[in-house]
């Protein structure tokens, strides 16, 4: 049975990193990642695929397009913390690969501020819970942590993603067996504790994401609804949603602010109270005005929208507000530079306008060539940076010179930098 853990948010103040979690209490915006230019992502076959690292990245080179961050793709497909590996690991191939081989290597080549891993999916490989096994994974974990503090980087780790045995059929494994060659149809509750141990090192100061938890929870949900719902097809990988899952904690853990940009205004006075707003004009019973703003993160049309309700993800993370007072019509076609995006009523304007359902508006359909340009990005440089650190996976592509990868990524910076830039909305509110 899958586990439910609940989720509770610890801000803490780790290396350089400054967490925000007392700012968004407070309501005041506070700077993120102080100090922070390189951020190194370590893990398995799921940080390889990366997804959730492009979610991050697009998050924030629009949330702070004043900043030049770097976000490193280093997880390895297969790959242990532990050292562990199951027989006949890929059938027979080649063992699992472990980080420590590694590890000393990444941190040298890439001089991190900040390291994120996610641990743990391979690390009990597959088996039903074995206390050798566990202890494997905390001796490597600590290891991990003591390296990491000797690079002078900090360290976010991440609770590890949770195994699905349903869109598996039968292809696993009950409690007794000797030896197993498919996986342990409980191997979930397996990932639940060593979680769990995760976020006890809380305590100790450590900086933890919880993953399973809330991971567990969506997919419990969503299956009520949907008893064939999955989140991985094959139990293990998931697809954008579990993807944006991981990104969602990564960033709720960082105290990643919530609102991307907001403007207020008073059309009776003819004022804004918030926002970069200029020329402010009426005219016929028309509003109409220039609003500077920061754009939205990229919505990944691939998040149903169950998802986009359940996990709240523009009340949590991409808030793009337009209020609107003073109206006197009942509606009004809202027009950027006369195009129309969207009919509004007079009171969904006086309560806040969630700008990022209006899908022809410019900053929203700017947003999924964006995550392409990111996406591409990073897919070229993670196989370049692997090469260059070397691994002992067979089977991987083999990237450009990092030299080579790094000119390459330096030329596709502008245009990206621009898709992310604020910009200047041209609006008109014309009752309808």
């Amino acid at each position: 049975m899958t586990r439910l853990l609940s989720a509770s948010w610890l801000g803490v103040v780790l290396g350089a990193v400054t967490l925000g979690t007392a700012a968004a209490a407070s309501g005041q915006e506070k700077p993120i990642l102080d100090n922070v230019r390189r951020i190194v992502f370590l893990g398995d076959s799921i940080t390889y695929g990366g997804t959730y690292i492009a979610y991050i990245e697009a998050y924030l080179a629009t949330r702070l397009p004043e900043r030049q961050f770097e976000l490193v793709n280093l997880g390895l497909p297969s790959e242990t913390v532990s050292g562990l590996s199951e027989p006949g690991h890929a059938g027979g191939q080649f063992p699992r690969p472990c980080l420590h081989e590694r590890l000393d290597r990444v941190l040298a080549k890439t001089k991190p501020d900040l390291v994120v891993a996610c641990y743990g999916m391979n690390d009990g490989i597959y088996y039903p819970f074995g206390e050798d096994r566990f202890r494997k994974f905390q001796e490597g974990i600590v290891r991990l942590a003591d390296r990491v503090a000797a690079a002078k980087a900090a360290l976010v780790l991440v609770t590890p993603p949770t195994f699905d045995p349903v869109p598996l059929g039968g292809r696993t494994l009950p409690l007794g067996k000797d030896e197993y060659r498919q996986p342990y149809e409980g191997y979930d509750d397996v990932l639940g504790r060593y979680a769990d141990w995760l976020l006890e090192k809380r305590k100790a100061g450590w900086q933890v994401a919880h993953l399973h938890g809330p991971m567990a929870a969506h997919l419990a949900i969503r299956r009520r609804q949907t008893p064939a719902y999955c989140l991985a097809g094959d139990g293990v990988h998931a697809g954008a949603v579990g993807h944006w899952l991981m990104a969602q904690q990564v960033l709720l853990a960082w105290g990643a602010p919530a609102e991307v940009d907001a403007a207020v205004i008073d059309a009776k006075a003819m004022k804004a109270a918030r926002g970069r707003v200029t020329d402010l004009a009426a005219e016929g019973g028309a509003v109409g005005f220039t609003w500077l703003t920061r754009r939205p993160m990229p919505m990944d049309p691939q998040w149903d929208a169950e998802c986009l309700r359940l996990e709240r993800i523009t009340e949590r993370l991409n808030r793009h507000r337009l209020v609107v007072t003073g109206l006197a019509a009942e509606r009004y076609d809202l027009l950027e530079n006369s195009s129309p995006v969207g009919t509004l009523t007079r009171g969904e304007l006086a309560a806040g306008v969630d700008l990022t359902r209006l899908s022809k508006l410019s900053t929203n359909r700017s947003g999924a060539e964006l995550l392409k340009r990111i996406v591409d990005r990073q897919r070229m440089l993670t196989d370049a940076w692997l090469t260059d650190v070397g691994h002992r996976r067979p089977g991987m592509a083999k990237g450009l010179p990092l030299d080579k990868a790094l000119k390459q990524a330096a030329e596709m910076d502008p245009a990206i930098r621009q898709l992310a830039a604020p910009v200047p909305l041209k609006l008109r509110l014309v009752p309808a």
